[in-house]
């Protein structure tokens, strides 16, 4: 069996979960509003390449969220529609606990899943748009969740991710934080010290990615949307 190479990692699940378990009981503390529409079964998608994604499918186009957290932030309709959305994260057991201890109900239920184990629970070819925003840096590996992610996808089918740019580097490589994305020359690209792998390049052979730097504040945001052949 594989080391786990990211170091302190069971502790640092469980800071995860306890973080979240802080956040459901304040209601989302300081960020009232992202509590109040994760949990609001009226939200629309609000993220503007996953709503471009969407506007080019027709209805029921089906999403999934890796490392979705307690409750999705995708939102639980598009265009009118109720979204159909599958939420997942290795943690949802945590979730579910503090879930029912604050007496909450989030309108997409979180499946515990991890993003190494998508096509071996959920199957190939299954959804039309696979969806993650700052979770894949946490990961044990985050370049083979990124190509589960296209395996789950249908052919034509899409991935978007939605990163801040080298969250490892910010945080001191501490808790979860144990990846970078960045775009390097025009190159989707993971990195930490030891390794460095080229998503761009990896998944050629299979996928064609797109990828730039939104200038948000404080931070940039490392954008990809990645089509399957």
């Amino acid at each position: 069996m594989r080391s786990d190479p990211v170091r302190g990692r069971r502790r640092a699940l469980g800071e995860e979960s306890g973080y979240w378990a802080y956040w459901l009981a304040e209601r989302g503390g300081k960020w009232a509003d992202d509590f109040s529409r994760r949990f609001d079964a009226d939200a629309d998608v609000e993220d503007p390449v996953l709503r471009e994604v969407l506007a080019t499918l027709g209805p029921g186009a089906s999403v999934l969220d890796v490392g979705a957290g307690p409750a999705s932030s995708v939102g639980a309709r598009f265009a009118g529609r109720p979204l159909n959305l599958v939420a997942v994260d290795p943690l949802a057991d945590a979730y579910d606990r503090s879930l029912a201890r604050e007496g909450l109900v989030p309108p997409i239920r979180t499946q515990r899943v991890a993003g190494e184990e998508l096509t071996a629970r959920l199957g190939s070819d299954r959804f039309d748009v696979a969806y993650a925003r700052n979770a894949l840096d946490h990961a044990v590996d985050p370049a083979v969740i990124v190509e589960q992610m296209v395996s789950v996808v249908r052919p034509g089918g899409t991935v978007v991710l939605r990163h801040v740019q080298n969250e490892g580097e910010r945080n001191g490589y501490e808790q979860l934080h144990q990846w970078n994305f960045d775009v390097v020359d025009g190159r989707l690209v993971v990195w930490r010290s030891d390794r460095t792998v080229d998503l761009t390049e990896q998944l050629r052979p299979r996928a064609e990615v797109t990828c730039w730097l939104e200038p948000t504040e404080p931070v940039p945001t490392v954008l990809a949307r990645i089509t399957r052949g």
